[in-house]
């Protein structure tokens, strides 16, 4: 027993453990790609676009049909299995299997299988454009919480030292070396630090809040959600590349924008093949088999009887026999149901042509509007590459100008640091007032809040860039 409930303890405290892991980029990545509404939408599109190309593939395929059929007859009708009249209740069934082949209609059942095909392809460009740009939003969203994170650790930092500071100036207005105006002033920016505090409590839950909606996360997972705090040398080891144009062919050919476009032009092409075949003659087979019953269907019962029966009258009056024996029977009865569905066995094989001479300008129609598809997909082709083109280059723009930014801010930082330092001592000392001391602080504020929003921002526009590489989005 003991041993049993050491390892229930060992389980539980092992999932606790894992519910307290924070969720890293990578993870948050992966569990969108698996939950997400939008994603899930597209996946089925794409198994619509998958049955669509079975459908296609089986036009090619002959079809196949069987019917069957069981009635009564009641009343006088010509029996269709002993072609006599029937006047009573008459049973009757009939079975047939039949197949259709079309040999030949322009190639349009083989163009229809390649552009079902490429549709498909589309659709999975599609799912990874919408995965790209899921990874990118949550990506920034990370970081933001990260941001706020940070900016919060440096409101309790500025509140402890004020706190500190506060202090050690109540000591020395009960020495005499401070007025009570100098401690005011400290106790005024511990309350105003305290409301930092706060504030940027609230914003890192509003960021928290929206990295979670944004993975659509249930309430039992955003209840305990955090994420995982990357080291400083996973983000500040980043390198932005030399050359604009790398990301650029690199995004060019690999794409799933690209890639959709350029399937879209291919089916577009076949689109327009198949309207072509439009145009030409139609050449299928057909081939049937069927057999019946009919309860009308007799047989004689017992050994026959010849008879020579009458076939007309002399002048005289009299009677004219045949010469030519027949039989009959003294009884009859309906004709077995298996011998009858084996003698009434019949099959049939036709050719037929369709020749297409004039359908309303239909087809023709159908040719003009897949011209003006194709043309419109090869636009849109071009028009994508463009764009795609200047994204890069505005991103690569965007990250140069991020890095310059964060490198003037590290220089600021640390010059703001040496001078709040240094206003922090001559303070101390009594040689500036409370106000200056402030001034200096509020400057080293500020210069670390703009470090963190530069630095976060570089981040980002370096992970842009290296989406655009092919890379994975991670911080690792």
């Amino acid at each position: 027993m003991k041993h049993y409930l050491l390892l229930i303890f060992f389980l539980l405290c092992g999932v606790l453990v894992q519910a307290q892991e924070g969720w890293t980029l990578q993870r948050c990545i992966d569990y969108a790609f698996e939950h997400n509404i939008q994603i899930q939408q597209s996946k089925v599109s794409l198994q619509i676009a998958e049955a669509n190309k079975l459908q296609a593939t089986g036009l090619v395929l002959p079809n196949l049909n069987a019917s069957g059929t069981h009635g009564y007859n009641f009343g006088q009708t010509i029996d269709p299995f002993t072609n006599t009249f029937a006047t009573t209740r008459i049973q009757s069934n009939s079975f047939s299997m039949a197949t259709n082949l079309i040999l030949f209609n322009g190639f349009q059942n083989l163009n229809s299988i390649k552009q079902a095909g490429i549709n498909v392809e589309v659709q999975e460009a599609q799912i990874e454009k919408m995965q790209n740009d899921i990874a990118l939003s949550i990506a920034n969203s990370f970081l933001n919480v990260l941001f706020n994170r940070e900016f919060l650790a440096i409101a309790k930092s500025n509140r402890d030292a004020t706190a500190l500071q506060a202090d050690r100036i109540g000591k020395l207005v009960d020495a005499g070396q401070l007025t009570q105006g100098d401690l005011s002033d400290v106790t005024a920016q511990l309350m105003l630090d305290e409301a930092n505090v706060v504030a940027n409590t609230n914003s890192l839950q509003l960021a928290m809040l929206s990295l979670t909606q944004l993975l659509q996360l249930p309430a039992d997972l955003a209840r305990d959600f955090d994420i995982t705090i990357p080291s400083d040398n996973e983000i500040e080891g980043l390198e932005l590349i030399g050359n604009a144009e790398v990301a650029v062919n690199a995004a060019l050919n690999n794409f799933p924008e690209v890639k959709g476009a350029q399937s879209s032009v291919l089916s577009a092409e076949r689109g327009l093949a198949i309207a072509r075949g439009g145009i030409s003659p139609v050449l299928s087979a057909s081939y049937s088999v069927g057999t019946g019953y009919s309860g009308a269907n007799k047989i004689g019962v017992g050994d026959p009887i010849t008879f020579y029966p009458q076939i007309g009258i002399t002048q005289n009056g009299d009677a004219v026999w045949t010469i030519i024996p027949q039989q009959t029977y003294a009884d009859f009865e309906t004709k077995a149901f298996g011998d009858q569905l084996k003698d009434n066995t019949n099959q049939s094989l036709f050719f037929s042509l369709r020749i297409p001479l004039f359908n309303g300008f239909t087809t023709y129609t159908n040719i003009k509007r897949a011209e003006a598809n194709l043309l419109n997909a090869q636009y849109n082709l071009d028009l994508t590459r463009q764009q795609l083109e200047q994204d890069v280059l505005r991103a690569y723009a965007d990250a140069q100008a991020s890095l310059s930014n964060y490198q003037a801010s590290l220089k600021t930082v640390e010059a703001s640091q040496v001078a709040f330092d240094f206003a922090k001592i001559r303070f101390e000392q009594g040689v500036i007032n409370s106000v200056d001391y402030q001034s200096a602080r509020i400057r080293l504020d500020n210069a670390r809040a703009t470090l963190l929003q530069n630095k976060y921002d570089y981040v980002f526009k370096v992970k842009v860039i290296d989406f655009y590489l092919g890379k994975a989005i991670t911080l690792r």
